[in-house]
C-alpha cells in the first residue's frame, strides 16, 4: 500500500503536460474553440495595452504577440479593435494602425478613430480552420498632428478580440487576457497541493498497516 501510495503521489505530483506554459515563454494571445474562449499567455501590459506618452508627432509605438488558434473543428474568424477614451481619441484618432505577420507581409490597417467606432469595421485577422500560430506585430503611428496640448498627458489603447463561430461572437479585452497570462494556478500550486496528497496517503497506509 505504500508502493502503491507513493506511485500516487508522484503522478499526481507531475505537472501535465497539457496545461502547461509554451516552452518557448512568448507572448500569446489565445482563441480555444473547445471552450469558446480567449485567454493570454505569457502577457505584459505592454504586448495588448499601447500607453501613449512623451511621444512626438510622427513617432511610432509597437506590440508583438503571437495569435493561437486551438481546437477548432470548423471554421473561426478572428479580430481585433482598439478601445480608447474619448480624450484618447481626440488626440490620436488621426493615428495609423497597421498589422503585419512574422514575415512581414501586411495583415490589416486602419485609423485608430475610425475602428474603435461602434459602427467601424476591426482589423481583420484571418480566418481559420484548424490549429494555427502566427506572429504579429502592430504598429501604430503617431499622428503629425498632434499639438502641445498633449504633451505631458498619457494616453491608453487596449485591444479588444473577437471570435467568430457557429454563428456566435466571443471577445474578450485586454484586461481578460492579461487576468490568465498562461501561469495556470494548478501549474504553479498543484504540485504543491497534490504533493501534499500524497504525503497523507502515506500517512493513511502507513496507519492502516499499524492497526492491521
Amino acid at each position: 500500500m505504500m508502493a502503491a501510495a507513493c506511485a500516487c503521489a508522484l503522478a499526481l505530483g507531475s505537472p501535465s503536460a497539457v496545461l502547461a506554459v509554451p516552452a518557448d515563454g512568448n507572448p500569446a494571445v489565445v482563441y480555444d474553440g473547445a471552450a469558446k474562449a480567449w485567454h493570454g499567455e505569457n502577457l505584459q501590459e505592454q504586448n495588448v495595452i499601447a500607453t501613449v506618452a512623451d511621444v512626438m508627432p510622427g513617432d511610432a509605438l509597437t506590440q508583438e504577440f503571437q495569435l493561437i488558434v486551438r481546437h477548432v473543428e470548423r471554421g473561426v474568424t478572428l479580430s481585433m479593435r482598439p478601445d480608447a477614451s474619448a480624450s484618447t481619441l481626440d488626440a490620436l484618432g488621426d493615428a495609423a494602425i497597421e498589422v503585419r505577420d512574422a514575415a512581414g507581409a501586411l495583415v490589416a490597417q486602419g485609423m485608430l478613430a475610425e475602428l474603435a467606432s461602434a459602427e467601424g469595421a476591426p482589423l481583420a485577422l484571418g480566418a481559420y480552420t484548424a490549429d494555427s500560430a502566427r506572429g504579429l506585430r502592430i504598429t501604430m503611428t503617431v499622428p503629425t498632428s498632434l499639438g502641445n496640448e498633449a504633451q505631458g498627458q498619457s494616453y491608453e489603447i487596449k485591444w479588444i478580440f473577437t471570435a467568430q463561430e457557429d454563428g456566435e461572437s466571443v471577445s474578450a479585452g485586454s484586461d481578460d487576457l492579461l487576468a490568465q497570462t498562461g501561469d495556470d494556478p494548478l501549474n504553479v500550486y498543484g504540485p504543491i497541493v497534490l504533493g501534499i496528497l500524497g504525503v497523507l496517503l502515506i500517512a493513511g497506509a502507513i496507519a492502516l498497516t499499524k492497526r492491521r
